[in-house]
């Protein structure tokens, strides 16, 4: 595993599960999406087959990928109907780190107009310096790209950055782009495939998490 930062000045996040609860919302949205091509969907299914890479769920479940552009703009749709929720403290423990000194950046899956529409519907877009989304990179997680994206912006060496997220993608990415990562379970079905992935370090919340990292000897204040 990789040792914590000597000098954290960066820290960058997933989105969905990590500060957003959109579970729910995700597995009724695939209820309603697979039943409009006549493909059964339950919590076992979406148990095996849930990624942040919704391709893979499509693939898994065998919807033809000629398909895959209109059940991309059905299921924002039918999300554009749910309601945003906050994991508990994650908005607190946010403005720690901005408060600290440490550079926040967003590196997502979902889609740019999605998350934009979620971050000011929740006030929190002020607190990112980027937003790395599933169109601007040609490689979605687990391929390194995002997060190199990110860091690029954000001027940030790979030495210097943390990542939090819920996903053993998330963890997969990080460990290719150098970062050292901190898995949270969230509440989507991969929490032992999270584990499984063996992150830096593992936190039981994005709370715990933020404190944790502030912790670090070598973490910036300011």
């Amino acid at each position: 595993m990789r040792p914590a930062p000597r000098r954290l000045r960066a820290v960058l996040l997933d989105w969905d599960g990590t500060i957003v609860d959109s579970a729910e919302a995700s597995f009724r949205c695939y209820v309603r999406l697979f039943d409009s091509y006549r493909i059964p969907f339950d919590r076992e299914r979406f148990q095996r087959t849930y990624s942040p890479d919704w391709y893979r769920t499509y693939e898994a479940l065998g919807l033809p990928r000629e398909c895959w552009a209109e059940a991309d703009a059905r299921w924002l749709g039918f999300y554009a109907g749910e309601e945003n929720v906050i994991l508990g403290g994650a908005r607190e423990a946010l403005k720690r780190l901005d408060e600290a000194g440490i550079r926040l950046g967003l590196v997502t899956s979902g889609t740019r107009s999605r998350v934009a529409r979620e971050l000011e519907g929740l006030k929190m877009g002020g607190l990112f310096r980027v937003v790395v989304s599933a169109e601007d990179v040609e490689r979605r997680k687990p391929d390194p790209e995002p997060l190199r994206r990110g860091l690029e912006f954000l001027g940030m060496p790979a030495a210097e950055a943390a990542y939090v997220g819920d996903s053993p993608e998330d963890v997969e990415m990080a460990r290719a782009a150098g970062v050292f990562v901190v898995g949270v379970p969230g509440p989507f079905p991969n929490r032992d495939a999270l584990q499984a992935a063996r992150p830096d370090m593992t936190c039981e919340s994005l709370v715990a998490a933020v404190a944790a990292l502030l912790a670090q000897p070598g973490t910036s204040q300011g």
